[in-house]
């Protein structure tokens, strides 16, 4: 049997951040993924079906509509393949 210490040493460790010790770049902030691009547009549409839209989660975070622009050496939209 684990002595209290050894117990909350075990603890102590398996709360730890895995990230501890990394180093990470001055410019490194909140990772954010674009939404819309430039020149682009949300549909109408879809503004107003995700207006009072939330994910639930943990944080309840709202809906965020997504406007991406189709490259045109994609030649259409892709597949599930792709």
């Amino acid at each position: 049997m684990a002595t209290d210490e050894d117990y909350a040493a075990f603890l102590d460790k398996a709360n730890q951040d895995p990230n501890e010790g990394i180093s990470k770049p001055a410019s490194e902030g909140k990772m954010t993924f674009k939404a819309v691009d430039d020149k682009s547009a949300v549909p109408k549409a879809l503004q107003k079906a995700t207006e009072d839209a939330f994910y639930v989660s943990d944080a309840d975070e709202p809906f965020e509509a997504v406007s991406l622009k189709l490259s045109s050496k994609a030649g259409g939209l892709p597949d599930e393949g792709a």
